[in-house]
């Protein structure tokens, strides 16, 4: 499936989210304002990977997955993604403490996505001891800032991001059908 220019629609696609998400990490304060020159989308970056981890984590489901087992099926989408194209989360994030936040597990993929995908969408905002910032020469996602305040690098997980799409690439090469079905995937309900 092949655009006029002959690009697949999942490489444009791929590339549209690649573009979005440098426009969003770039972005900064115009001239006037009392940060001027400095990063303004902390919140706005995180939140468009969130989204596409999400959307790819759908197609890597092939659609799905089904609902009904009781786990949600963002989360599921979520993990699916994180599991197979972002491994190096779960690898730093199993050596990594989390504070408890009332909720059971307390996995780097679990606090990413209750704690910071959940909380931007239906709170705007973590909770009062979480957060986000960048730490440019920092190759964690994490940052303990404070004995119990864990603090999202969006640095590193832009850098991750941007990893974890060329790992979806390859996944798509491997299984083809991904790459075919792609928008019926996206469009499945």
């Amino acid at each position: 499936m092949n655009d006029p220019d002959g690009e697949h629609l999942m490489d444009r696609t791929l590339r549209w989210m690649g573009e979005n998400l440098s426009g969003a990490y770039d972005a900064k304060y115009p001239s006037g304002h009392p940060k001027s020159g400095e990063h303004c989308t902390n919140s706005g970056t995180a939140v468009l990977v969130f989204c596409y981890i999400n959307v790819l984590g759908k197609i890597l489901l092939k659609g799905g997955p089904p609902s009904g087992n009781g786990v949600p099926r963002d989360k599921q989408r979520f993990t699916e993604f994180i599991v197979r194209c972002v491994p190096d989360l779960i690898d730093e994030s199993s050596s990594h403490g989390f504070p408890q936040r009332g909720f059971t597990t307390t996995t780097g993929q679990d606090w990413l996505y209750k704690v910071y995908r959940c909380g931007f969408v239906h709170q705007f905002y973590p909770n009062e001891t979480d957060g986000w910032s960048r730490f440019p020469d920092s190759k964690k996602y994490w940052e303990t800032v404070e004995p119990t305040r864990v603090v999202l690098n969006i640095d590193h997980l832009k850098r991750g991001f941007d990893c974890a799409i060329e790992r979806f690439r390859t996944i798509a090469e491997q299984e083809p059908d991904l790459r075919e079905n792609f928008k019926e995937y996206i469009l499945k309900p």
